[in-house]
């Protein structure tokens, strides 16, 4: 029995107050706005009902606590949230051995998801993997190192093959041009495909 009152406790507590809360600024922005709007309605050369100015001060508190609330989350986004990840960083990059997996693993993602333009995966593509004719799904990231083209004299492309259903990690080919396909998935089709261990269609695909 003291189990289920906790239970609804917790779930009655944080709606019941959220509601008081509401109700309150809605309350203290319509007193506010109350003799703005009778002011209003007092110049308009009509009859109109005095319930009127109270009705547009509700209204108009509405709309306001709306606005107030936006900005309160686009201010919660912009900054709030981006010092706890900073201090979550320099929590983590305190500690020996998860520093290293943590970096790798965010830069990894970082320059793979980037939207800046020269970085980043090009686009998803189709590899000979382990050999033709079978194919893995991988991400083109550009021109292989000069080097190694010079080593091999073709045009190599930089594949990056994440493992599935974790593409934390994942191979890297250096593989000829002539013998890549565009798999004509999105970046992020091809992702879900790969997490889902081929589970996750890409859109359309019932269709085709």
């Amino acid at each position: 029995m003291k189990k289920y009152l906790i239970a609804g406790l917790i779930t009655l507590l944080p709606l019941a107050l959220t509601i008081i809360i509401v109700a309150f600024l809605f309350d203290f922005f319509a007193s506010l706005l109350l003799p703005i709007s009778s002011v209003v309605i007092e110049q308009i050369p009509l009859y109109l009902p005095p319930t009127l100015s109270l009705f547009i001060s509700r209204v108009l508190a509405l709309i306001l606590l709306c606005i107030l609330t936006l900005m309160l989350g686009f201010i919660a986004r912009q900054f709030f949230f981006k010092g706890i990840l900073h201090a979550a960083n320099k929590v983590l990059f305190r500690i020996p051995f998860v520093k290293t997996v943590y970096k790798v693993t965010r830069d990894v993602f970082s320059a793979i998801l980037s939207t800046e333009e020269g970085k980043g995966i090009k686009e998803s593509v189709l590899t000979p993997f382990p050999h033709a004719p079978h194919f893995g799904v991988g991400f083109s990231t550009g021109e292989a190192a000069k080097e190694c083209q010079e080593k091999t004299g073709m045009r190599l492309i930089s594949v990056f093959a994440p493992t599935a259903p974790h593409p934390i990690s994942g191979f890297l080919f250096l593989v000829p041009e002539k013998n890549l396909q565009s798999s004509g998935m999105t970046k992020e089709e091809a992702f879900k495909y790969l997490v889902s261990c081929g589970v996750i269609l890409p859109d359309g695909h019932e269709k085709q």
